[in-house]
């Protein structure tokens, strides 16, 4: 919630508060000079009527139960009184700016520090696709919009555009050699390490996850309802993957030890573990 801009909306609601006070205590050509450009009495009471509903949702959104002052008697004063407006609603109004303004501050300095995730910290190839979405309001639309640009990465870095999303991400990290029209992306590192193989298996799983796990109900659910933090989240995610993908190196069919049997195999009967 955008708490200073609750507490600018209470703070022009004192000022009309106390503006139909000072009206009805001016003088005659005090008076006469409002009216004169339009100002009187009955017309800023319209105004804090109005207004009101709106400014109990705020004071309410400020601590709940605080916009629940009660309105005038009948029979006694009423909303064209200034005397309502002062004496049951002004202090509940500024108790409200209080908590606005300085709450959220209070808040943020009391709890204990945790380290923050910036959006425009991603991958630029999911941060520059998302945000446009993102400030307009759509956080299901910039989950789908990063994935895309990943999968459009993806197969820009193999040269491929027969295959995409899940099916090209196991096909891409996976282990077995490259064969024409399917390089295959590789982690950096010793090939026969226990830690490379693990890295190109996460390759094919989480990227598959990514996409069938984050992206297609993106792509097909129409209303996914995903908070910011959620959203968020899927993003980081597709951050992590984009960076895998940057980090890796392509090998077509032919390089040279393109070809490593797995441990206990013979090089010319390979064992094939992924698609």
């Amino acid at each position: 919630m955008d708490h200073l801009w609750a507490a600018s909306q209470l703070r022009v609601f004192v000022i009309k508060i106390d503006q139909l006070a000072g009206l009805e205590t001016a003088d005659e050509a005090q008076q006469e000079a409002q009216r004169r450009i339009g100002v009187s009495a009955k017309s800023i009471a319209d105004e804090l009527v109005s207004m009101d509903p709106i400014m109990r949702d705020l004071m309410n959104a400020a601590r709940p139960g605080l916009g629940a002052y009660e309105e005038p008697p009948q029979g006694g004063w009423s909303f064209y009184d200034s005397r309502y407006w002062h004496e049951i609603v002004k202090h509940h109004v500024l108790k409200a700016i209080g908590i606005h303004q300085l709450g959220e501050e209070a808040r943020r300095r009391m709890r204990p520090d945790s380290p923050d995730l910036a959006a425009d910290q991603l991958h630029p190839w999911v941060w520059e696709a998302a945000a446009p979405l993102w400030y307009a309001g759509s956080t299901q639309a910039a989950v789908l919009a990063a994935a895309q640009s990943v999968n459009a990465r993806l197969q820009q870095k193999v040269s491929r555009h027969d295959s995409s999303d899940a099916a090209l991400c196991r096909e891409s990290f996976s282990r077995n050699a490259p064969v024409p029209g399917q390089p295959r992306l590789r982690f950096p590192g010793d090939h026969e390490s226990d830690t490379w193989r693990s890295r190109q298996n996460g390759g094919i799983q989480f990227g598959a996850g990514c996409f069938e796990g984050l992206r297609n109900p993106a792509a097909h659910e129409h209303e996914l309802d995903l908070s910011e933090q959620v959203a968020l989240e899927q993003l980081a995610a597709f951050s992590v993957l984009a960076r895998w993908i940057e980090v890796s190196t392509v090998e077509e069919a032919g390089d040279p030890g393109s070809f490593s049997a797995e441990p206990g195999q013979s090089s010319a009967s390979p064992a094939v573990q992924f698609s």
